[in-house]
């Protein structure tokens, strides 16, 4: 008996360890089947998140990831991602160009969403525009361009008409030249431009061209030593705005700059700048919520009347955001003219639901 109840233990542990391992089988074949039954679309959105440099690496994990990167709808190129070594920062970075040009070339010629690109050291401008027009033709919903190539570079022209963008984002200082026709970005509803010392005529031509345009960013440098900028805001479509106003000179600047906004359809205005332009405003009739963060301080030259004289212009809105400089130079300019009717006639800083400073 005692042998056969060894013999018995001994099947029954054996038949333990098999269990054991079809177990084991069992569940690695579940979760590779998990992984390996996801269509390319969902494996794609899941990849969207990453940088294309890291969605390329994953064809060496496996023959069912292979050819996955080649649906991607969103194309992410920044060199920055790339490794580089001290003292080569102004280089061009080695590969990163024949990079992008691999994975224009082995992605499907399908729609994609985004286009992203980043380039912090010179590239070559030629296989610039191809990029982007290549980013054009696949009609791109969004595209994002930074160049650090210390001089203006322009824009391809297929990218001023195409109907498919709609989020266009210049994030560095570019080549704008809008087209004879009047009509640039069509369809673009979310415009950020970078501009460094701007001509007068750009900003005329360029935001009354986009018939779309409801959303505008607009980062300006200023040089202290060129003439007064102007910017010319006019648009019956744009719905929020926001402008902010750097100089490259020192504390006390002498740079001076005009802003004139036409917008119906305003509801949100944002101006953020070190120094305090000359603001007019027409048919602000929807404006809602105004953020001023403008620094206004006892060194700056400039007319401290500028802010009385915006804040009058302002007076149908309903939500008032200032920043500490701005609020205290007003009210010392009212109560230096000694007017007794003073608040009442600017009766909206006291009677705004909200009113915040920075």
């Amino acid at each position: 008996m005692a042998g056969w109840d060894t013999t018995l233990i001994m099947s029954h542990s054996a038949l333990r360890v098999r269990k054991s391992k079809r177990f084991m089988q069992k569940q690695t074949e579940v979760k590779a089947d998990r992984i390996s039954a996801l269509p390319d679309s969902v494996l794609c959105h899941i990849l969207s998140y990453l940088p294309t440099k890291n969605v390329v690496a994953t064809s060496i994990l496996a023959r069912r990831w292979k050819l996955v990167w080649t649906s991607l709808q969103k194309l992410d190129f920044d060199d920055r991602q790339s490794r580089r070594l001290p003292g080569l920062m102004g280089d061009p970075m080695p590969g990163f160009e024949d990079f992008v040009q691999r994975v224009l070339t082995g992605t499907q010629p399908t729609n994609i969403t985004t286009f992203f690109l980043h380039c912090s050291r010179p590239v070559d401008l030629s296989s610039f525009h191809l990029w982007v027009c290549s980013a054009v033709r696949r009609n791109a919903r969004e595209i994002e361009l930074y160049l650090d190539q210390n001089h203006r570079v322009e824009l391809p022209e297929e990218l001023y008409a195409s109907p498919s963008v709609e989020v266009l984002k210049l994030m560095s200082d570019f080549l704008i030249k809008v087209p004879a026709g009047g009509t640039c970005f069509p369809n673009v509803k979310i415009l950020t431009v970078q501009l460094e010392s701007p001509e007068n005529t750009l900003t005329e031509k360029l935001f009354c061209s986009c018939p779309s345009l409801e959303e505008l960013s607009i980062q300006a440098y200023l040089n202290d030593e060129g003439p007064t900028t102007k910017f010319v805001i006019s648009s019956s479509t744009l719905k929020r705005c926001t402008l902010w106003v750097a100089t490259e000179g020192e504390m006390f600047t002498q740079a001076e700059y005009k802003v004139r906004i036409t917008a119906p359809s305003l509801e949100r205005l944002h101006i953020m700048s070190d120094i305090f332009g000359k603001f007019v405003v027409h048919d602000l009739n929807s404006l809602t919520d105004v953020i001023l963060d403008i620094v206004y301080g006892e060194w700056s030259r400039v007319d401290p009347n500028r802010s009385i004289q915006l804040l009058q212009q302002l007076n149908n809105t309903t939500s008032l955001t200032v920043s500490y400089g701005v609020l205290c130079v007003s009210i010392v300019i009212l109560f230096m003219r000694f007017d007794e009717n003073i608040f009442e006639s600017h009766g909206f800083v006291i009677n705004l639901p909200v009113i915040t400073t920075t």
